[in-house]
């Protein structure tokens, strides 16, 4: 399959699809090196920027780590807080998804709906 550019409004659905889980606060569709392609991130103290720099870092780091120890790289990291999570998936060789979950969400069911998300990202980006 030949990747596209996909439009504007394209990407927009996906994030607002991602914002539909449950327990998801805010969520960035963000490029392999840290670039917002588009965000839903409302909370003022948020600099979503360097959210979407550091989530591509996060990720990365960690695929880069299980190369060194010859293992198969994660399909996605958390970081688990006292009142939240984040939690970065790849979606595809071009693109990650990053969400901010509060903690009432059930990271389990996140991370598969998700995962379905990001393979069809993936197929496209």
């Amino acid at each position: 399959m030949t990747k596209k550019q996909l439009s504007k409004e394209h990407i927009q659905g996906f994030v607002r699809e991602i914002m539909a889980l449950g327990g998801v606060d805010a969520c960035a569709l963000v490029s392999r090196d840290g670039i917002i392609m588009e965000k839903c991130i409302e909370q003022q103290n948020v600099h979503a920027p360097t959210f979407a720099a550091m989530s591509a870092t996060m990720l990365a780091s960690t695929e880069a780590a299980a190369g060194t120890i010859h293992i198969e790289p994660p399909k996605c990291v958390t970081a688990e807080g006292k009142t939240a999570t984040i939690l970065v998936m790849g979606a595809g060789s071009g693109a990650l998804i990053t969400t901010l979950l509060n903690i009432s969400a059930d990271i389990t069911s996140v991370k598969e709906q998700l995962a379905e998300i990001a393979r069809r990202i993936g197929e496209e980006v």
